[in-house]
Protein backbone atom coordinates (compact mmCIF):
# COMPACT_ATOMS: atom_id res chain seq x y z
CA UNK A 1 0.00 0.00 0.00
CA UNK A 2 2.86 2.40 0.83
CA UNK A 3 4.35 1.75 -2.60
CA UNK A 4 1.05 2.75 -4.25
CA UNK A 5 0.80 5.90 -2.12
CA UNK A 6 4.38 6.84 -2.99
CA UNK A 7 3.68 6.23 -6.69
CA UNK A 8 0.56 8.45 -6.61
CA UNK A 9 2.49 11.16 -4.74
CA UNK A 10 5.26 11.10 -7.36
CA UNK A 11 2.72 11.27 -10.20
CA UNK A 12 0.85 14.18 -8.64
CA UNK A 13 3.88 16.27 -7.82
CA UNK A 14 6.40 15.42 -10.52
CA UNK A 15 4.45 17.17 -13.28
CA UNK A 16 4.08 20.92 -12.99
CA UNK A 17 0.47 22.05 -12.94
CA UNK A 18 0.08 24.89 -15.41
CA UNK A 19 -2.90 26.78 -16.68
CA UNK A 20 -3.12 26.96 -20.45
CA UNK A 21 -1.76 30.32 -21.59
CA UNK A 22 -2.82 31.32 -25.08
CA UNK A 23 -0.97 33.82 -27.24
CA UNK A 24 -2.93 36.68 -28.83
CA UNK A 25 -2.75 34.82 -32.13
CA UNK A 26 -4.17 31.65 -30.55
CA UNK A 27 -7.01 33.59 -28.95
CA UNK A 28 -7.93 35.16 -32.30
CA UNK A 29 -7.62 31.78 -34.04
CA UNK A 30 -9.89 30.17 -31.45
CA UNK A 31 -12.47 32.97 -31.77
CA UNK A 32 -12.53 32.63 -35.57
CA UNK A 33 -13.03 28.86 -35.42
CA UNK A 34 -15.74 29.23 -32.76
CA UNK A 35 -17.58 31.72 -35.03
CA UNK A 36 -17.28 29.28 -37.92
CA UNK A 37 -18.90 26.49 -35.87
CA UNK A 38 -21.58 28.86 -34.57
CA UNK A 39 -22.48 29.87 -38.15
CA UNK A 40 -22.46 26.25 -39.33
CA UNK A 41 -24.81 25.42 -36.45
CA UNK A 42 -27.17 28.21 -37.50
CA UNK A 43 -26.96 26.96 -41.12
CA UNK A 44 -26.20 30.40 -42.52
CA UNK A 45 -23.98 30.00 -45.63
CA UNK A 46 -23.30 33.74 -45.93
CA UNK A 47 -22.13 34.05 -42.33
CA UNK A 48 -20.08 30.87 -42.69
CA UNK A 49 -18.28 32.29 -45.71
CA UNK A 50 -17.76 35.61 -43.87
CA UNK A 51 -15.05 33.93 -41.75
CA UNK A 52 -13.34 32.45 -44.84
CA UNK A 53 -10.61 34.30 -46.75
CA UNK A 54 -11.26 35.45 -50.33
CA UNK A 55 -8.64 32.91 -51.45
CA UNK A 56 -8.83 29.68 -49.49
CA UNK A 57 -7.43 26.17 -49.73
CA UNK A 58 -10.55 24.12 -48.89
CA UNK A 59 -10.67 20.35 -49.23
CA UNK A 60 -13.16 17.63 -48.40
CA UNK A 61 -12.41 14.20 -49.89
CA UNK A 62 -14.34 14.05 -53.17
CA UNK A 63 -17.32 11.76 -53.65
CA UNK A 64 -19.69 11.50 -56.61
CA UNK A 65 -22.58 11.25 -54.11
CA UNK A 66 -21.71 14.48 -52.33
CA UNK A 67 -21.46 17.55 -54.58
CA UNK A 68 -20.13 19.75 -51.75
CA UNK A 69 -16.90 17.72 -51.62
CA UNK A 70 -13.62 18.32 -53.42
CA UNK A 71 -11.33 21.33 -53.66
CA UNK A 72 -12.50 24.94 -53.39
CA UNK A 73 -10.37 28.06 -53.62
CA UNK A 74 -12.76 31.06 -53.39
CA UNK A 75 -14.96 32.42 -50.60
CA UNK A 76 -18.10 32.42 -52.76
CA UNK A 77 -17.60 28.71 -53.44
CA UNK A 78 -17.82 28.05 -49.70
CA UNK A 79 -21.23 29.68 -49.28
CA UNK A 80 -22.47 27.69 -52.33
CA UNK A 81 -20.98 24.51 -50.85
CA UNK A 82 -22.93 24.95 -47.59
CA UNK A 83 -26.16 25.90 -49.38
CA UNK A 84 -25.87 22.60 -51.26
CA UNK A 85 -24.82 20.55 -48.22
CA UNK A 86 -27.77 21.71 -46.12
CA UNK A 87 -30.31 20.62 -48.76
CA UNK A 88 -29.22 16.96 -48.69
CA UNK A 89 -30.10 16.15 -45.08
CA UNK A 90 -33.31 15.94 -43.07
CA UNK A 91 -33.80 19.16 -41.12
CA UNK A 92 -33.18 18.58 -37.43
CA UNK A 93 -31.33 15.28 -37.95
CA UNK A 94 -27.93 16.96 -37.69
CA UNK A 95 -25.83 16.34 -34.63
CA UNK A 96 -22.39 17.83 -34.82
CA UNK A 97 -20.20 17.52 -31.76
CA UNK A 98 -16.68 18.91 -31.63
CA UNK A 99 -15.21 16.82 -28.83
CA UNK A 100 -11.69 18.21 -28.70
CA UNK A 101 -9.58 20.99 -30.14
CA UNK A 102 -5.82 21.19 -30.46
CA UNK A 103 -4.62 24.75 -30.88
CA UNK A 104 -1.14 25.97 -31.74
CA UNK A 105 -0.53 29.40 -33.22
CA UNK A 106 -2.87 29.81 -36.17
CA UNK A 107 -3.52 26.06 -36.56
CA UNK A 108 -6.47 24.16 -35.11
CA UNK A 109 -7.25 20.44 -35.22
CA UNK A 110 -10.81 19.49 -34.32
CA UNK A 111 -11.99 15.97 -33.52
CA UNK A 112 -15.60 14.95 -33.05
CA UNK A 113 -18.69 13.08 -34.17
CA UNK A 114 -21.31 13.94 -36.76
CA UNK A 115 -24.62 12.29 -37.54
CA UNK A 116 -27.28 13.08 -40.10
CA UNK A 117 -30.16 11.53 -42.04
CA UNK A 118 -30.09 11.66 -45.85
CA UNK A 119 -33.36 13.09 -47.27
CA UNK A 120 -33.45 10.95 -50.40
CA UNK A 121 -32.89 7.57 -48.72
CA UNK A 122 -33.94 8.36 -45.13
CA UNK A 123 -30.80 6.51 -44.00
CA UNK A 124 -29.09 7.75 -40.88
CA UNK A 125 -25.33 7.69 -40.30
CA UNK A 126 -22.98 8.51 -37.45
CA UNK A 127 -19.22 8.81 -37.79
CA UNK A 128 -16.09 10.43 -36.38
CA UNK A 129 -14.43 13.35 -38.14
CA UNK A 130 -11.25 15.38 -37.94
CA UNK A 131 -10.60 18.85 -39.32
CA UNK A 132 -7.46 20.87 -39.80
CA UNK A 133 -8.02 24.62 -39.99
CA UNK A 134 -5.55 27.46 -40.54
CA UNK A 135 -6.52 31.04 -39.65
CA UNK A 136 -4.78 34.20 -40.85
CA UNK A 137 -6.00 37.74 -40.15
CA UNK A 138 -9.11 36.30 -38.44
CA UNK A 139 -10.14 34.39 -41.58
CA UNK A 140 -9.93 30.71 -42.45
CA UNK A 141 -7.29 30.29 -45.16
CA UNK A 142 -7.03 26.51 -45.14
CA UNK A 143 -9.60 23.82 -44.29
CA UNK A 144 -9.32 20.05 -44.59
CA UNK A 145 -12.06 17.64 -43.52
CA UNK A 146 -11.30 14.01 -42.76
CA UNK A 147 -14.32 11.75 -42.47
CA UNK A 148 -15.52 8.23 -43.19
CA UNK A 149 -16.64 8.92 -46.74
CA UNK A 150 -17.78 5.31 -47.29
CA UNK A 151 -20.23 5.59 -44.38
CA UNK A 152 -21.82 8.66 -45.96
CA UNK A 153 -21.86 7.11 -49.44
CA UNK A 154 -23.70 4.03 -48.11
CA UNK A 155 -26.34 6.32 -46.61
CA UNK A 156 -26.85 7.87 -50.07
CA UNK A 157 -27.39 4.49 -51.76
Amino acid sequence: MKTLQLFIFILLFSFPAQAQNFTDQEIKTKQTVEKFFEYVGSKDPEKISSVVAEKVDWYIFESKYMPWTGHRSKREEISALFRTLFTYFVEGSDKFEAQSFLLRGNQVAVFGMVERTVKKTEKHFKMPFAMHITVENNLITQFSMYEETLIIEKAFQ
